[in-house]
């Protein structure tokens, strides 16, 4: 088998180079000896959908956590819980915060118009996403910078520190305690002691936090566990990844002026342009599956109780499933990416990723039509994901 190391700072530095090699091995040992790496579109899709052999019960980070609560099952256990949450986080269901949404990128531009340049990633990558997610889980729009010290902390303990992914996710759940006793005292107040869905937007307000509370699950409420997970997948993924699309996809646009400007002409194309930066650059660029059994897989082995790591980055450049694969094209029809994963554990929050990032492209192009790179964007060195770190910028 080969072993390949994804911290090495060529694997970094050039991550598609890196991950269009691992497509050639199909299976590859991580150089620390940690993980194995799955990649190519099939084999991804594999991991993806067969549950038996590569399992979430254990979570989607390195290191295993949390077993069989909420969103860490496998169907068709899995499928009665995402029933909780898959009305209210449809494609028609997340356009109730589209109004918020343009609310609070319009309010981040507001803030910084005037400065004439900046970075990005810290006016507008970040307290967007931050303030929409906290919108829609039900938390209070203020405490950005925590938000931001938080995920900013998760994404660089994610692999090289769990101790203190542990100590940030003990600290988020605190907070996250806080705000499901402020929902719980509103229920006692009103004298409800039995909360339904009929609560959800009266009593309570209209978030995803009120409807996990009030819905039954096996004939019973969620447990506490239960919420923190649900909640901490809704809320990290959805601010990192949300803004690493906004600004992958704005980094695309701007390195090629034409490209640009074809979009400031047709805001149709801002669709087409969200889709096209998920296949080439997604932001969660593979999780984690864990292996219950020994498992054979594209004439290799992997031991039972080995914690396997499926790159959609190189399963979206494969050549097999998509032509001119490298390429970044405005005019691309009908090759379906998978940077939202596949089969029951699609990504619940995709409906809204997409939402946000086309409402905010299209106010960044109507408000800041002059916006122009002035310094190479930065990432954060995580090896699973792609999200900026700094964005230099300069607008008229």
């Amino acid at each position: 088998m080969h072993t390949v190391d994804p911290n090495a700072p060529e694997s970094l530095a050039d991550r598609p180079a890196f991950h269009n090699q691992l497509r050639k091995f199909g299976i590859a040992a991580a150089a620390d000896g940690g993980f194995y790496y799955a990649a190519g579109f099939d084999i991804v899709k594999e991991v993806l959908e067969n549950h038996a052999h590569f399992s979430k019960e254990w979570g989607s980070q390195l290191a295993p956590m949390e077993r069989g609560i909420a969103l860490n099952q496998d169907p068709p256990d899995f499928h009665a819980f995402r029933r909780l949450y898959n009305a209210y986080m449809s494609p028609a269901g997340v356009k109730r915060w589209a109004g918020d949404c343009a609310r609070i990128a319009n309010e981040a531009i507001d803030a910084f118009e005037a400065l004439g340049s900046g970075d990005l990633q810290h006016l507008f990558g970040k307290p967007v996403p931050a303030k929409v997610a906290a919108r829609a889980i039900g938390f209070p729009e203020e405490p950005v910078e925590m938000y931001r010290r938080w995920t900013d902390s998760f994404l660089d303990a994610m692999i090289r520190d769990p101790e203190e992914q542990q100590r940030v996710i003990a600290e988020m759940y605190a907070f996250f305690d806080e705000q499901f006793e402020l929902k719980r005292r509103k229920l006692r107040d009103a004298g409800i002691e039995e909360p339904g869905p009929t609560h959800v937007g009266t009593v309570l307000d209209d978030s995803l936090t009120s409807v996990l509370m009030t819905t039954h699950y096996h004939g019973r409420y969620l447990t506490d566990d239960e919420l923190r997970r649900t909640i901490r997948g809704f809320f990290v993924g959805g601010v990192d990844t949300t803004g690493a699309l906004m600004l992958n996809t704005l980094h695309r646009l701007l390195e090629q002026p034409p490209l640009w400007e074809q979009v400031k002409a047709d805001p149709a194309l801002i669709d087409v342009a969200i889709e096209e930066s998920l296949r080439l650059e997604p932001p969660a660029m593979g999780m984690f599956r864990g292996t219950p059994c020994q498992v054979n897989i594209a004439g290799e082995t992997i031991p039972e109780g080995s914690r396997v790591l499926f790159s959609v980055l190189s399963a979206n450049r494969d050549p097999a499933h998509f032509g001119d694969p490298d390429e970044f094209r405005l005019d691309r029809k009908g090759e379906r990416h998978i940077a939202f994963g596949s089969g029951p554990h699609f990504c619940p929050g995709a409906w809204t990723a997409r939402m946000e990032a086309r409402i905010a492209l299209k106010i960044l192009i109507e408000r800041l039509p002059g916006l122009r790179l002035t310094a190479p964007v930065q990432y954060f060195d995580a090896i699973n994901f792609w999200i900026v770190r700094h964005f230099p910028a300069a607008w008229d």
